[in-house]
């Protein structure tokens, strides 16, 4: 009984903590970005792209570290966002 128990809460355990990153917590760090909180927005908004690669969140990442003068980790993050989708364009198309 005792191994059922322990199987289940294991279980439950890696459920949890693999369940998608909701959209309140990029909502959240937005907010935080905003309010002048750049670093603790930067680390959550890359905690929420490892779970949801998403294009708008890579390209906010990407503004994010530009704002921080950091120019190559701005460059990379743009560029995931093109490349997943191309709305997300660094160069406007005609």
């Amino acid at each position: 009984m005792k191994i059922i128990i322990l199987g289940a809460a294991a279980f439950l355990f890696i459920f949890l903590t693999m369940m998608p990153v909701c959209a309140e917590t990029l909502e959240e760090a937005y907010s935080l970005f905003y309010k002048g909180e750049k670093a603790d927005a930067i680390s959550m908004i890359e905690d929420y792209v490892r779970v949801n690669p998403e294009p708008k969140a890579y390209y906010f990442l990407g503004y994010a570290y530009y704002e921080m003068q950091e120019m190559d980790k701005s460059r990379e993050y743009f560029t995931k966002a093109y490349k997943m989708k191309s709305f997300y364009s660094p160069i406007p198309e005609d």
